[in-house]
């Protein structure tokens, strides 16, 4: 047999050191691979997106022992940075830096070369940038890209290994590991938000358009228009103009935003967006998308100052539902207006083929039975009677004329001055018309008490003034006043009043007042004021 070689007790020792350091180096990657699969939970425990990035900045901090850290959003184009999220830095440094970096020197790089770096010393890299004022000084550096589906979300930033002057080998591995996990929690994140965006928008597109098509004034919910859709965007200014075929005119406002409501607006951006083929406009302070379709617009919807999620495809699709709405509201007005038109038709048609007729036959019943009186009391009562029936026929006319009257279809002033033109049968001569201020801001109802009133005096003045010359004035302001003026022989005690009993009515309901009463050259003067209504 051969001898034997037994190790010296140096050589035990160096083995049994080596065996120990191998030993050390597994419990320290056991360890960092259990930080890191902790790590990787905690980025992704979290579906919002702003605190998953900041999980993912403090795990790499942790992981491998870095002061600084911080992760970069890259912009749309992908060449610079719009967010950046840190970890070390307090506020208050912050603030007194400065702007936030958008990707000059070693940031850049890893922009420009999205593959990962590490420098022992930054300021001696040929790429550094510099460090702006108040900014930490910073040594070592490390950082690597995150990818989403194989396009790139940003970049992680390390500086300043805590006992040691660079970063390893091993801390590269990690931090590559973590960007890898990171970039599948900020997909989780980012779907997660556009799903509550999606439920969002949707609910507010579901109540506007129920609202319109429920019957709500459609200012009412353009300004809800407004609101939300500057709460979702959390955009400082938010304008709808409604389209009439000519100009853009502000129809709600909401915020920071120079129009007013009832403006009329020539914006290039805005009319950009209501006639072009996508219905979206923007600049870099305004999202301006289209209410409705190419072919029926219905007006715009204007950001401003947005700093929220805004994706311009989602407002043009809000836009043209919303449009739709429009729309479908219309209509239905169209429709039960057209409804109400014909059910007051029938309800004249009624009034006059068998109400008047009847009256108009009792009348005639009277007047044969008054010439068969011999009491000249009784006569007296009869043909009063007849003069009331007389009254309430002219009243009932009157109303059937209100039931016809289409809300809109010419210019109050015109429908005035055809009432006076028509009076003109019956006085023998023209009266004079003088109208100070502007009717047009005169609701519906109150016009078609006004015309029935100018109607009343002027067909008191013809059956009993005898008179040459009446004169109507309408002034309008705070309140609406109408006065009906003649020359003729003045009031009449025994001239049954029951025309304006009625006119009196129709001012004390307006919360108004009314008087009959001799003019001061003699003759009659009806005057009638009641509060002005504006036009909802």
């Amino acid at each position: 047999m051969g001898d034997i070689a037994h190790p010296s007790a140096l050589e035990l020792d160096d083995l049994l050191d080596e065996l120990r350091a191998r030993a050390g180096n597994a419990r320290l990657a056991q360890v960092r691979m259990s930080a890191l699969l902790d790590a990787v939970v905690a980025v992704s425990s979290d579906l919002e997106l702003a605190a998953v990035l900041r999980r993912i900045v403090e795990s790499a901090c942790a992981l491998v022992d870095a002061t600084y850290g911080a992760l970069g959003v890259l912009g749309p184009a992908g060449e610079e940075l719009v967010e950046f999220v840190t970890h070390g830095i307090t506020d208050e440094q912050r603030a007194a830096i400065g702007p936030e970096p958008h990707g000059r020197g070693l940031l850049g790089v890893i922009i420009a070369s999205p593959t990962p770096l590490r420098v022992e010393r930054i300021g001696e890299h040929p790429d550094s940038y510099g460090f702006p004022p108040n900014h930490p000084p910073m040594t070592s550096f490390m950082g690597a890209p995150i990818r989403i589906r194989g396009q790139v979300f940003g970049n992680v930033y390390l500086t300043d290994k805590v006992g040691a002057d660079s970063f390893t080998r091993d801390d590269e591995a990690i931090l590559i590991a973590l960007a890898s996990a990171a970039g599948v929690a900020i997909e989780n994140a980012r779907l997660y938000e556009r799903s509550v965006a999606d439920q969002e928008w949707g609910a507010a597109t579901r109540d506007l358009v129920s609202g319109l098509l429920e019957g709500r004034p459609t200012d009412e919910v353009l300004g809800e228009v407004a609101h939300r859709t500057r709460s979702l965007t959390r955009a400082t200014g938010a304008v709808v103009a409604s389209h009439d075929g000519g100009s853009l005119v502000v129809s709600a406002a909401q915020g920071t935003v120079p129009h007013r409501v009832g403006d009329a607006v020539d914006d290039a951006l805005w009319r950009a967006a209501l006639v072009g083929p996508s219905g979206v406009a923007e600049d870099d302070s305004t999202h301006v998308v289209r209410l409705g379709t190419n072919r029926d617009p219905r007006g715009i919807l204007a950001l401003t100052g947005v700093t929220g999620p805004a994706d311009i495809h989602r407002l043009a699709e809000f836009g043209q539902r919303i449009g739709v709405g429009l729309a479908a509201a219309l209509s239905q007005q169209e429709r039960a207006r057209i409804e109400l038109l014909e059910d007051r038709d029938r309800i004249a048609r009624d009034m006059h083929d068998h109400v008047i007729q009847r009256l108009f036959a009792a009348g005639m019943s009277l007047q044969s039975v008054a010439r068969q009186l011999t009491d000249e009391t009784l006569r007296e009562r009869v043909d009063v009677t007849v003069d009331e029936i007389d009254a309430v026929i002219k009243d009932i006319r009157h109303t059937i004329f209100a039931l016809n009257r289409v809300q809109d279809s010419r210019h109050l002033t015109a429908e005035i001055s055809a009432v006076c033109d028509a009076a003109a049968v019956t006085l023998g001569f023209a009266p004079t018309l003088t109208v100070q201020g502007s009717t047009s801001d005169i609701e519906s109802a109150l016009a078609a008490d006004l015309l029935a009133v100018v109607r009343e005096g002027l067909s008191n003045a013809a059956r009993h003034a005898g008179a040459d010359r009446v004169e109507v004035e309408i002034v309008v302001d705070e309140n609406v006043r109408v006065t009906v003026a003649d020359n003729g022989r003045g009031l009449d005690a025994q001239v049954p009043r029951s025309g304006l009993d009625n006119l009196a009515r129709r001012a004390t309901t307006r919360g108004g007042r009314f008087t009959a009463e001799a003019g001061q050259g003699g003759g009659t003067r009806v005057r009638w004021v009641v509060p002005l209504l504006p036009r909802s």
